[in-house]
């Protein structure tokens, strides 16, 4: 059991760097690991991409188009996901940051960061709470290994768990040669923890400013009688 937890952990820790900014921690820790990672379903065709297509500045270049600029991009933020997004954001956001400071997990404020509610900050928390339960298990903490397997139950219910499927689900994502594995295997492993402990999300849907905006455009049309 522990030696799974173990494996788990690590797996959403990867999936946390991956998913973050290519910065140049990433380039180090992935060319460190390029032997170790040839043969990985996600990290596999991103380092074939980098050998083909110019090296880390074109990653960087690729991420800041798909994900930061333009109407059109996907956004890697959970609260800007939903028809309701501005409503609920600043709730969603309390939500998040009870969690994180729950189990110890505080973001350091003189340090540039992502935000709390960014997908790679969230598969970084779910990797901590593998790897405290982990150590409760050994430690024979019953009643500490419960709490936080519950807690892995609610931040998937309520965060995680629909959150990595919508950007997965996102066809400019899907068919990236870089960015494409990377979230289908990321979404892979969150529905793996989802079936795991009995978890079914709700759906979550994202719409691009472009597509809010042409659905707010055909919903002021007259209705003709």
């Amino acid at each position: 059991m522990t030696l799974l937890l173990e494996d788990q952990a690590r797996d959403f820790a990867l999936a946390s760097m991956l998913a973050a900014y290519p910065d140049r921690e990433l380039e180090a820790t992935t060319e460190g690991l390029r032997g170790a990672l040839a043969d990985h379903p996600a990290a596999a065709p991103v380092l074939a991409w980098l050998d083909a297509e110019g090296g880390y500045d074109a990653l960087r270049a690729r991420y800041v188009d798909l994900f930061d600029r333009g109407k059109g991009r996907t956004s890697l933020y959970e609260t800007e996901y939903g028809r309701m997004r501005g409503m609920s954001k600043g709730n969603d956001l309390a939500d998040i940051a009870g969690f994180y400071h729950a189990f110890g997990l505080d973001l350091d404020t003189d340090a540039a960061h992502e935000m709390l509610d960014h997908v790679a900050v969230e598969l970084e928390f779910y990797a901590m709470l593998l790897a405290k339960q982990r150590f409760l298990t050994e430690q024979g903490n019953d009643e500490g290994r419960e709490i936080v397997e519950d807690a892995r139950r609610k931040f998937l219910a309520e965060h995680l768990g629909s959150f990595v499927h919508a950007i997965a689900d996102r066809t400019d994502v899907r068919d990236d040669p870089a960015y494409g594995p990377i979230f289908t295997w990321c979404s892979t492993l969150v529905r793996g923890q989802c079936e795991a402990l009995g978890v079914t999300p709700a759906p979550l849907d994202y719409f691009a400013d472009v597509e809010l905006d042409r659905d707010m455009k055909c919903a002021s049309l007259p209705v003709l009688q």
